[in-house]
């Protein structure tokens, strides 16, 4: 099994996995994913011969990764203050 992210939806019905530990993206039709996908998700395929077998979605990985970025976008908002003093 190799862990997944949906980045995007196309223009033409298209949904772009990213499998980073093989260094590559597969184009699937979007309405092959499972119903509750949406860009952030995170999935577990079954890839044979270059090609995915099945999908399904990490829902521990997707909720970790989801706490992680809100946890950094709180932090960057509260360190919105500028270190540099201001010259008048």
């Amino acid at each position: 099994m190799y862990s997944a992210y949906l980045d995007r939806f196309t223009d033409n019905g298209k949904a772009i996995l990213l499998v980073d530990s093989l260094k590559r993206n597969f184009e699937v039709p979007a309405k092959s994913l499972p119903d509750d996908s949406e860009v952030g998700t995170w999935f577990l395929l079954d890839i044979q011969m270059d090609a995915i077998i099945s999908i399904q979605i990490d829902n521990e990985k997707t909720n970790t990764m989801k706490h992680e970025v809100q946890k950094r976008m709180e932090r960057l908002q509260s360190n919105k203050k500028s270190r540099f003093s201001r010259r008048s």
